[in-house]
């Protein structure tokens, strides 16, 4: 039975419908509340990491508010540029309202959140091969269908944005 708040830790880079069945998964089986917190919200406009946090935060809301889930999670962009190990879940927890248990990809997330007392869980895999900030962003810069990998939301939050024109200019620098 879902209860508590969760936090789950990401970048986010391009939120796919992996990130979505995640969200899903935390509210069902762990927390009543969930607090997404978007890591190195502070770079952007670089080949690995090209939206800004605000955008990426606008991305998620969308896509949650298209999902009917919007009201039972709150999304928090989280600028860590000059944050030591040591300093880094209580940067955390000065952004973010209390929370009970962490979710995250990252081992090295989850280590720091355990050091400082939390229960962490992995994040569940949902098609990670299909849902890979890598595959869809070399499916966008190549002009081939990618719509599917995202939420209804996600595509027209890109395309009303002119990311996906972003994403091209960038992947041709490197």
């Amino acid at each position: 039975m879902a209860s508590g708040t969760a936090l789950y830790v990401g970048r986010f880079r391009l939120f796919h419908k992996g990130y979505l069945e995640v969200i899903k998964y935390i509210l069902e089986e762990s927390s009543s509340s969930l607090i997404i917190a978007v890591g190195a919200a502070e770079v952007s406009h670089r080949e690995d990491n090209p939206f800004t946090g605000e955008e990426r935060v606008s991305i998620i809301e969308s896509a949650l508010m298209q999902q009917g889930l919007r009201p039972k999670v709150q999304v928090i962009p989280i600028g860590e540029t000059n944050a030591r190990y040591e300093d880094w879940t209580q940067l955390v927890q000065s952004l973010c309202p209390p929370f009970q248990l962490v979710y995250s990809w990252s081992e090295l997330v989850r280590l720091l959140f355990e050091r400082a007392g939390y229960a962490t869980k992995p994040v569940p895999q949902f098609s990670r091969g299909e849902f890979s900030f890598a595959f869809i962003v070399d499916k966008i810069i190549n002009d081939k269908p990618w719509e599917d990998l995202v939420p209804g939301a996600v595509v027209e939050f890109i395309r009303k944005q002119r990311l996906d024109q972003r994403l091209k200019r960038l992947c041709s620098i490197g």
